[in-house]
């Protein structure tokens, strides 16, 4: 009866004490930006509750831009139940390195790059691993890739308008040709199937 309530209690605690499990960070290098579509260092302006399916987005004031294609606001999502979700709050500086895993739908994770401004440099994780301050990782940003322009959102509307699907009709000559092919093709389609039979 001992082992059974050991053996439950060992169950119950360690499913209590799982935290999350991210594979040790290497300091950000210009190598390593490849992996995001968008990086930048700005302020939070708000967050929204987290949904059903575990997911919040935090809504974003771009102070710098340093890489991708983006208005200077911007929403990210990110996780916000799991063992490995991140904490947003409004006024919080950050260091953004997002990514694209769906078309217009930027998010991050925990286990990247990302980072908030800490104060304290003893209790940034961040300065521990890569040896770099949240200042001196933004002057390596602005001298590797410098300060960009932000997309205009007239630009954007236009992108979408060249991308969105036609409906392009044929002139009436090549309707009339493609009419004249098609009877064509039908005719020789007849004949082989009656030589067959």
């Amino acid at each position: 009866m001992n082992r059974i309530f050991f053996f439950l209690l060992l169950l119950f605690t360690s499913s209590k004490t799982f935290a999350c499990q991210c594979p040790p960070l290497q300091p950000i290098s210009k190598e390593l930006c490849k992996n995001y579509n968008v990086i930048f260092y700005g302020k939070v302006d708000s967050v929204s509750a987290c949904a059903v399916d575990g997911i919040s987005t935090v809504y974003f004031t771009i102070n710098e831009l340093y890489k991708g294609a983006v208005s200077p606001h911007v929403k990210i999502d990110f996780d916000c139940a799991s063992p490995c979700l991140m904490s947003f709050e409004k006024g919080e500086e950050w260091i953004i390195y997002a990514s694209y895993p769906k078309f217009d739908k930027l998010t991050v994770s925990l286990c990247e790059h990302s980072r908030k401004f800490i104060s304290n440099i003893a209790n940034d994780y961040y300065f521990i691993t890569s040896q770099r301050t949240f200042d001196q990782e933004k002057k390596f940003l602005e001298t590797e890739f410098g300060v960009q322009s932000f997309v205009e959102n007239n630009d954007l509307n236009d992108q979408q308008k060249v991308l969105k699907p036609h409906n392009d009709q044929p002139s009436p000559i090549n309707k009339l040709f493609l009419l004249l092919v098609s009877i064509g093709v039908m005719g020789v389609v007849f004949l082989v199937a009656r030589k067959k039979k």
